[in-house]
Order: C-alpha cells, then sequence, then structure tokens
C-alpha cells in the first residue's frame, strides 16, 4: 500500500519545469539582462499566451507565443542541429518596416526561383540587434502547415483544411545568428519575421504557471 501510495503522489506532484521546450500556457519566461539580447528582451518577464505548430517535410516545430507588459509580441521556438539547442525569438515585422529595412526590388528576388539570393541590409530602421548587415538564402519556397494548436503529444489532423498551407523562405546572416523568415500564404497573405538566435543560458529562469516567481 505504501509503494502505490508514494507513485501516486509522485505522479501528482508539482509540476517542474526546467526546459524552455517543456513550456504550457501561462508559465512565465525571464530572460537574463545580458548585453548580446536587444532591448526588447533584455532582463524582460514573459508569459506564454498561445502555442502553435508549423509541420513541414522534416516533421514539427512548436512555437511558443510570448507577452510582457512593455513588449510587443515575440515568439520563441527551441532548434535542435547536431545535438546543440537554440533559442529563436522572433517577431512580425509590416511592409513599412520591410522597406525600411531592404531594397524591396532585391527583397522581391527572395520569390524568383533562379539562385540563391544575398540580400544587404539598407536601414537598421531602430532595429539594432535583430538585424544583420547581409544574409543569405537558405530555404525557398519549402511547403508548410500551420496549425493553431500544439501538437507535442500528438499528430496534426489528416482531415483536409485543419492546418493553414503555406510557403516558406528564410534567409541566415554570415554568423548565423540572425535571421529573416517570410511566409506566404494562399490568396498571397505574408508575412515577414525577424529572428535572432542565442544560447539556452539567455533563459534565465523559467517558472510554470501553478508556482508563479517568488
Amino acid at each position: 500500500m505504501s509503494f502505490l501510495k508514494g507513485l501516486w503522489k509522485k505522479k501528482n506532484g508539482p509540476r517542474v519545469l526546467d526546459h524552455p521546450r517543456d513550456l504550457m500556457e501561462g508559465d512565465l519566461v525571464h530572460l537574463a539582462n545580458h548585453f548580446g539580447l536587444p532591448e526588447q528582451l533584455r532582463d524582460k518577464m514573459f508569459k506564454v499566451i498561445g502555442i502553435c505548430t508549423y509541420q513541414f517535410e522534416h516533421g514539427n516545430d512548436t512555437s511558443f507565443s510570448l507577452e510582457s507588459t512593455d513588449t510587443d509580441h515575440i515568439n520563441l521556438t527551441i532548434e535542435s542541429d547536431a545535438g546543440r539547442e537554440t533559442a529563436a525569438f522572433s517577431f512580425v515585422v509590416d511592409r513599412r518596416i520591410v522597406e525600411d529595412l531592404f531594397d524591396l526590388d532585391e527583397f522581391a528576388q527572395v520569390f524568383d526561383g533562379e539562385d540563391a539570393l544575398s540580400l544587404t541590409l539598407k536601414n537598421d530602421a531602430g532595429l539594432d540587434g535583430w538585424v544583420a548587415a547581409s544574409y543569405h538564402q537558405e530555404i525557398q519556397g519549402e511547403k508548410g502547415y500551420f496549425y493553431d494548436k500544439d501538437y507535442r503529444d500528438s499528430a496534426p489532423s489528416v482531415h483536409e483544411g485543419e492546418g493553414e498551407p503555406f510557403e516558406y523562405y528564410f534567409l541566415l546572416s554570415n554568423d548565423e545568428t540572425k535571421g529573416v523568415e517570410i511566409e506566404v500564404f494562399a490568396g498571397g497573405e505574408t508575412e515577414v519575421s525577424l529572428i535572432l538566435y542565442c544560447g539556452l543560458e539567455m533563459i534565465k529562469d523559467l517558472w510554470p504557471a501553478e508556482k508563479p516567481p517568488p
């Protein structure tokens, strides 16, 4: 009886959150006070307000939507390459900012489908820390599906219409710390995001929703 009682307590004990890939809605994320982070992220506390899934041929990417009291909406994904994990912070920019950042004629070549593009920054548009002097194209027109749902514990629905199809374009800076991603949905709706890559040590603390910081 005591053995079974111990199992029951363990299963129903307080949730432990020790890795950002396990974040749930309502959890809190505190970022480091580090010069390597832009002002919008440095020493800021964020709350997870949503979780969505991007499905590609190679697998699924989970994206956490973060919100703070004084910073615009930020997205976080945890990427893994050759066993090394990286935090990718991103946010969507509108057409006006894209026009400030890049020459639009050069930017349009991202979609041409010919030689891989090199994209040069025209102006940092006040986004120092988020942008690089130049980028090279890594992905062009990859097919994907967007699901406004967390699919870490299950597979996306096979029913047509459950996910929003899109084409994915991606450019990376030479030092691999910045990125530009473009998602083109049906009807031509386009989202452009700026990405910052950094080590997981930039995530200082994590708190489960049911156990807020002291």
